[in-house]
């Protein structure tokens, strides 16, 4: 996401389309970044403008921006078909759409929708069905796509002040002390990545990443899987916070036996993933 918004220039429109407290940083681009959403919490970035709305009648101009980003939001929005074919309507020829969204076969969101009976999550996807949701009947065509791995943060102690909020399943992470619970976190991490090594399995699978491309010939077939783009993923994914980062970024040191790195956002150590991924077809 961060290599589509980071070049643009002053004069450049980039949607965050169900924006939140802001799904990338905003800092990082040049760019006026117009946040839209249904609602925004207080700690909202500053944006160059916020904007009520719904991503069913996205409230801009036809071929007005040159980014949207969909950062894990499309499986939340309730008719992901029609916020589609208005990311299709704004964006300009040429204009890029980053799309982020959980693989409802993997064990993340299994996981996920079990604890937090659904967790919002009414879209569900596999990479096939995200392809043609939004190829068919628009001009918006796939380009690369990357895998999404896991930190499994939503299993984190939870907020003493939220977690009345939490569905019955959930709050029982509430009863497990939170040194232990994170100490179980941080090495379920590295061990469902050890298997994925061993075994060729998906446990540390979140989901995919697309970058996809409004192009002018919408009479283009929806895109072949099997000749898709793939760029190599982030496995190393911090469990306190959920970013992840490219190994080459990482500053790794060993204890014991083991190598470590500090998340270079909340400074927490995580164990090295023994994952390593490179660019490729699907």
């Amino acid at each position: 996401m961060d290599h589509l918004v980071r070049p643009l220039s002053p004069v450049a429109v980039v949607l965050d389309l169900g924006a939140g407290p802001g799904s990338f940083s905003y800092a990082g681009t040049e760019a006026r970044v117009l946040a839209l959403d249904v609602d925004f919490p207080d700690a909202a970035q500053g944006a160059w403008a916020r904007v009520l709305g719904d991503s069913g009648a996205i409230p801009l101009g036809e071929e007005t921006v040159d980014v949207v980003v969909c950062n894990h939001t499309l499986e939340h929005f309730p008719d992901c078909r029609q916020a589609i074919r208005e990311i299709d309507r704004v964006l300009r020829p040429g204009g890029s759409l980053w799309v982020a969204v959980p693989d409802s076969g993997c064990l993340d969101d299994r996981l996920y929708r079990y604890l937090f009976l659904g967790g919002g999550h009414v879209n569900l996807f596999s990479l096939a069905s995200l392809v043609e949701a939004i190829e068919t009947g628009t001009r918006l065509r796939t380009r690369s796509c990357k895998k999404l791995y896991t930190g499994f943060v939503y299993l984190n102690p939870p907020d003493p002040g939220k977690v009345q909020y939490y569905p019955p399943r959930a709050q029982l992470l509430a009863r497990i002390p939170s040194r232990i619970l994170r100490t179980l976190l941080c090495w379920m991490n590295y061990a469902v990545r050890v298997l994925d090594r061993l075994l060729r399995t998906r446990l540390s699978q979140y989901g995919w990443g697309l970058v996809v491309r409004r192009e002018d010939n919408s009479s283009r077939p929806v895109t072949d899987l099997a000749r898709l783009r793939m760029e190599a993923g982030d496995a190393n994914v911090c469990f306190a916070c959920g970013d992840g980062h490219v190994e080459a970024t990482l500053k790794p040191f060993r204890v014991l036996f083991r190598t470590f790195y500090k998340c270079p956002n909340c400074g927490t150590r995580n164990p090295m993933s023994p994952l390593r991924e490179s660019s490729g077809s699907v």
